[in-house]
Order: C-alpha cells, then sequence, then structure tokens
C-alpha cells in the first residue's frame, strides 16, 4: 500500500509531469494486485464485524 499512496501523492501533486509510462509501470509492479489485496481484507473485516 506503501507504492500506492506513493503513486496517488504523484499524480495529485505532480499531474502536470507525470509521463503516462509511469503510471503504467507502476500499475504493473503491484500497484493493481496491492489494491486488489486492501479490497478483500476491507471486505472480510466487513464481513467479520457486521
Amino acid at each position: 500500500m506503501e507504492k500506492l499512496s506513493s503513486l496517488r501523492n504523484m499524480i495529485v501533486h505532480r499531474h502536470r509531469d507525470i509521463d503516462d509510462r509511469v503510471i503504467y509501470d507502476n500499475a504493473k509492479k503491484g500497484g493493481i494486485e496491492a489494491v486488489k489485496k486492501f479490497i478483500k481484507e476491507i471486505r472480510e473485516y466487513v464481513t467479520k464485524n457486521k
């Protein structure tokens, strides 16, 4: 999640300077998997704590 947070900050604060290839490369390096894992963990938590 730390890498994802870093990517988010870069997009928000430096969007004019970002090369689309950087975003794509970061997503391939695990950004998408980190989001999927986060969603899974949140779902499990919510289900467990209803």
